[in-house]
């Protein structure tokens, strides 16, 4: 997978084009290393896969090498589970390496279960770019694949080496074919969105025609799940996997809904009128004074009049009234940090990667330098999603 993206024994992408939408929250597993600066990331749930992978695949051991030991088909099954595991991880960093070397920052590789996922910003700005990135991870498991079948010729496919090189293959065939299925998370949605992008000019067509890829992929899990792969663990896995990869495909073509609103919304349109205050003013005389001039934002300054704060609305709304006159606005308010402060003509798909990047209630907007208001989280939002606006506001 990509960034986020992620790969299922293959890549489901966390959004559109494979990019983490939040890399604060990249990660969660217990760092193994690095590579070229980047944090590898390893999951519980991937130890418990890769242990399940060696339990299915003890059976088929012993049915092709007869003579061996319980000792020897559990080292191979063990082997191959690993070597399941390094499969995924050799994947992801196909896509980390790429977007590296094409200027993209990358925050983490993290392998979490039955995927993976490359965490990288920002997202590709031209289609040959997403391309590249989307079929790097899939194309290390075809090279993968194929030295496995080179090895075979010299070590012989009836052999312990034989036997666990062969299973690696087909591990790493199956990653690569898999992966290139044409729809969203999948990598090969990634290359569809690239290659409608291509041909249209046109991002959002691609990422919509990579999300209906991704319920058609979907639902030829279900009908190859109910033909052919019987009945037990392998069908339930097989539904599982469908049922994921609609519900990826489903977040994919909303957030392609979602970022066709976002042309022509930007910071500047978005702000807030904003009462300047000292931060030892009573939060409610603050608000006092900001009703009178209908401005619905404050923002905490120095003495030299520059903004230093912003008043947390979310806040300000848990605290109650009788307490407001013994609180000061400073109290309430958030320092203004690295990446708060935002340009007014900053717009569309920039203004959007701004605010992901530092998750924030309130950012300070300027233009030319000078302050000229507050844009609440919670106004974005609403522009793009009423509904989820709405939720946002009855959880304050």
């Amino acid at each position: 997978m990509t960034d986020q993206r992620g790969s299922v024994g293959s890549d489901a992408q966390g959004g559109p084009g494979g990019v983490a939408r939040h890399p604060e929250d990249r990660s969660s597993g217990v760092m193994v290393g690095r590579v070229r600066g980047v944090p590898i990331y390893v999951s519980p749930l991937a130890l418990i896969f890769a242990v399940l992978v060696a339990y299915l695949m003890s059976g088929s051991i012993r049915d092709r090498l007869p003579t061996a030991s319980d000792g020897q088909v559990l080292a191979i099954a063990a082997v191959i589970s690993v070597g399941f595991l390094a499969s995924l991880l050799a994947h992801e960093l196909g896509h980390c390496l790429v977007a590296l070397r094409l200027g993209h920052v990358v925050h983490s590789v993290t392998l979490h279960g039955f995927a993976g996922f490359t965490a990288y910003e920002p997202e590709p700005r031209s289609a040959g770019r997403m391309f590249l990135i989307a079929f790097a991870g899939p194309a290390v498991n075809g090279v993968l694949a194929g030295a496995g079948e080179l090895v075979l010729l010299a070590v012989g496919a009836d052999t312990h080496v034989g036997v666990a090189v062969r299973d690696l293959a087909y591990i790493n065939l199956a990653l690569f074919v898999f992966n290139l299925a044409p729809g969203l998370p999948l990598d090969g949605g990634g290359v569809v969105v690239a290659g409608v992008w291509a041909l249209t000019k046109d991002k959002l067509r691609g990422l919509r025609a990579g999300a209906y890829g991704g319920f058609l992929v979907a639902a030829g899990l279900l009908v190859w799940g109910t033909t052919v792969a019987g009945s037990g663990f392998g069908l339930f896995y097989t539904y599982a996997l469908a049922g994921f990869l609609a519900f990826a495909a489903f977040q994919s073509l909303r957030a392609a809904q979602l970022r066709g609103r976002l042309p022509g919304l930007s910071a500047g349109r978005l702000v807030r009128r904003t009462l300047p205050v000292e931060g030892a003013v009573p939060l409610a005389e603050a608000l006092r004074r900001a009703q009178e001039v209908g401005a619905t934002s404050v923002a905490v300054i120095d003495r030299d009049g520059s903004p230093i704060k912003i008043m947390n609305g979310s806040a300000v709304d848990a605290l109650p009234e009788h307490r407001r006159p013994w609180m000061t606005v400073d109290e309430v308010s958030r320092a203004i940090g690295p990446g708060m402060v935002l340009d007014a003509d900053l717009e569309g798909e920039d203004l959007l990667a701004a605010v992901q990047r530092v998750p924030a209630s309130e950012y300070l907007v300027t233009q030319h330098g000078r302050p000229v208001g507050v844009l609440v989280m919670v106004d974005l939002v609403a522009r793009l999603d009423p509904a989820a606006a709405a939720r946002m506001v009855a959880h304050r």
